[in-house]
C-alpha cells in the first residue's frame, strides 16, 4: 500500500507541474554578438538552467538525417545492437550500445532502474575507439550532428566564461544518442523515462527531442518530456521545446565546481507520458574537462561525497559519479 500510494503521489506531482518559460535566442544575435541576447543567454543559465539557440545554420537538417539515422538502429533486433554493447571486462566503459544501465533515486527514496531508456555512445569527433554498426549507417549523422552541437556549445562557454580558449583542446565529447522505449513496456511503479538526475560533467548541448507513435512522428504530449527545476526555484518545470530549430544548453556539476556556483548545475528528469504507446528520440553531447585537472572550489557541491577535499580532480569526480549512478554487474 505505501508504494501505491508512493507512485500515485508521484503520478499527481507530474500532472500538476508548472510550464518553464524557455528563453530563445536567435543563432544571428548570438553570432553578432548582441548585449541583450548574450545577456538573456547567461541569465538564462544562472536563474533556470537552460537556454536555446534558434537558427543555427544547417542544423535542422542535421537533426533530420540523425533522427533517421537513429530509428534505423534501434529498431534493428536486440541480438544485433547487443553486438555494440560495451566489453567491461576488457575495460571498455561505455562506448557503444547500452540498455537500462543507470539507476536513480524517486521521490519516496527508492532506486529505480531506467528500464525504458537505451543508449549510444560514441566521441565527437570520431576516433578509432568508436563502435559503428555495420548493418546501417550511423556514423555520417551522429557525428556530423555532434560537431555541430560541439561547435556551438564551445561558443556559448566562451560567453558565459565556463572555459577559457584552450580549455578543451584535445578532449573529445561524449556523444549519447538516446532512445527512450514505448512507454507501455517499462515497470509501472516508474512514471519516469529519466531518473532526476545533474549531469556530472562541464556542459551539456541537446536537441529537441521527437517523437513517434506506432511509427508515426507525433507531437510531444502535454504529460512528457524534458522537466527541469530552475536554479532559482523548488520544483521541476516542463520545458516546451518542440521547435527543431533550436538548440539546447545546460550546466554540468562541474562547471558548477569550477565557477564556485557562480553558474549552477542544471537538475533535470525526462518524464513518460500516462497514456499511449509512445517513443522518443533525442540526443546528448557531454563536455569533459582533462581528467587531470583538479580544483579546490567553494562551491556548496564540496558538500557531496563525491568530493574530494583540498583539491578535487575530474577523475576523482567522474567515478565517484558512476558508482553512485550505474547498475551494477551480477
Amino acid at each position: 500500500m505505501k508504494r501505491v500510494l508512493a507512485i500515485l503521489l508521484a503520478f499527481q506531482t507530474m500532472l500538476s507541474a508548472g510550464v518553464l518559460e524557455l528563453d530563445i535566442i536567435t543563432y544571428d544575435q548570438f553570432v553578432s554578438r548582441d548585449e541583450e541576447a548574450l545577456k538573456q543567454l547567461k541569465s538564462a543559465l544562472l536563474e533556470k538552467g537552460i537556454v536555446g539557440i534558434k537558427g543555427i545554420p544547417g542544423y535542422r537538417e542535421k537533426v533530420n538525417a540523425y533522427i533517421e539515422a537513429a530509428g534505423h538502429f534501434f529498431q534493428l533486433p536486440e541480438e544485433v545492437k547487443e553486438k555494440y554493447a560495451p566489453n567491461r571486462e576488457a575495460g571498455d566503459l561505455f562506448l557503444g550500445y547500452e540498455k537500462g544501465k543507470e539507476k536513480f533515486k524517486r521521490a519516496d527514496g527508492e532506486w529505480v532502474v531506467d528500464d525504458l531508456k537505451v543508449s549510444y555512445y560514441a566521441f565527437v569527433p570520431d576516433n578509432e575507439s568508436n563502435k559503428w554498426p555495420t548493418e546501417v549507417e550511423l556514423k555520417t549523422a551522429y557525428e556530423e550532428l555532434g560537431m555541430l552541437m560541439s561547435d556551438t556549445a564551445v561558443q556559448v562557454m566562451q560567453q558565459i566564461d565556463l572555459i577559457g580558449p584552450s580549455t578543451l583542446d584535445g578532449i573529445p565529447r561524449v556523444g549519447r544518442m538516446l532512445y527512450y522505449r514505448k512507454s507501455v513496456e517499462g515497470r509501472s511503479d516508474n512514471p519516469l523515462w529519466c531518473g532526476a538526475h545533474f549531469d556530472h560533467g562541464l556542459f551539456t548541448a541537446l536537441i529537441p527531442a521527437v517523437y513517434f507513435e506506432e511509427g508515426k512522428q507525433v507531437d510531444e504530449p502535454a504529460d512528457a518530456g524534458l522537466f527541469v527545476k530552475p536554479t532559482n526555484g523548488t520544483e521541476f518545470e516542463k520545458v516546451v521545446a518542440n521547435d527543431p530549430d533550436v538548440m539546447l544548453f545546460q550546466v554540468g556539476e562541474f562547471g558548477q565546481l569550477v565557477t564556485n556556483d557562480a553558474i549552477k548545475a542544471t537538475e533535470h528528469r525526462v518524464q513518460r507520458p500516462l497514456a499511449g504507446s509512445i517513443e522518443r528520440y533525442c540526443m546528448a553531447l557531454f563536455f569533459d574537462v582533462s581528467m587531470d585537472m583538479v580544483v579546490d572550489s567553494t562551491s556548496t557541491l564540496t558538500n557531496d561525497s563525491r568530493y574530494k577535499a583540498g583539491g578535487c580532480s575530474y577523475q576523482h569526480w567522474s567515478n565517484e559519479s558512476f558508482k553512485r549512478y550505474i547498475v551494477a554487474e551480477d
